[in-house]
């Protein structure tokens, strides 16, 4: 079981604060673990739980979430950021990037933009811990998930988007190659839902596809991370 990857909220309107928990609580690697509607709660709550992310509002009754961005880009082990705020002038956007913020989403905020930013999060982390030594395209890769305007690949018919996360964590998590049948049973979908989205990712080029013959039965097929 992957473990959760711990939220704090930073939000000083209640009614956002809780949407944003509500929302978080659907998802399944993530946990909201407190709330901050200050500066000063905030800065407290970092301490205490040592969030791994935070979603970071910039005008708070007692100063800016900016402020805390630039503390945390001095510190060695701070937790990534996403900044939700309505702030868009140039020079806040400007310093957020400077700052190192994973992502900059402006309010109203878009749930289905926010779960974009999460699900690139995740595979953010996910590259991240899949090795301790990298080449050119794994640090091309982890540019590509911090991004601030990435491409969305339009998917084909039958593909989603959050099956197919699911698909490439497992394989950044674990170096081993996978029949049909032993991800579907991984990820809870069936050996021919599988099949199709393995099918998908070797013609995408993050698979590849080997033949294994076994003592009993017919060859099968086996998909495993492209080097």
């Amino acid at each position: 079981m992957m473990e959760p990857i711990d939220v704090l909220i930073v939000e000083d309107e209640s009614s956002i604060a809780e949407v944003h928990s509500f929302y978080l609580q659907r998802l399944p690697r993530f946990r909201p673990v407190g709330v901050a509607t200050t500066v000063s709660e905030a800065r407290n709550m970092i301490r205490i739980l040592k969030p791994q992310l935070i979603l970071l509002d910039n005008f708070l009754p007692d100063g800016k979430g900016i402020d805390i961005l630039k503390e945390l880009a001095t510190q060695s082990h701070a937790p990534d950021v996403v900044f939700i705020t309505a702030a868009s002038d140039m020079e806040t956007v400007r310093e957020a990037v400077r700052c190192g913020v994973f992502d900059y989403l402006l309010k109203p905020i878009a749930y289905d933009r926010l779960q974009h930013s999460l699900e690139r999060y995740l595979r953010y982390i996910s590259s991240l811990r899949a090795s301790d030594n990298v080449n050119q395209r794994h640090v091309d890769e982890l540019f590509n998930f911090q991004a601030k305007t990435q491409h969305i690949e339009a998917l084909p018919k039958g593909i989603d988007e959050l099956t197919l996360d699911k698909l490439k964590e497992i394989y950044m998590h674990h170096d081993q190659a996978y029949t049909a049948e032993s991800l579907g049973k991984a990820i809870g979908i069936s050996k021919t839902t599988a099949r199709r989205y393995l099918e998908y990712c070797v013609t995408s080029g993050f698979l590849e596809a080997q033949i294994q013959h076994g003592r009993v039965g017919r060859p099968e097929r086996i998909y495993q991370r492209k080097r």
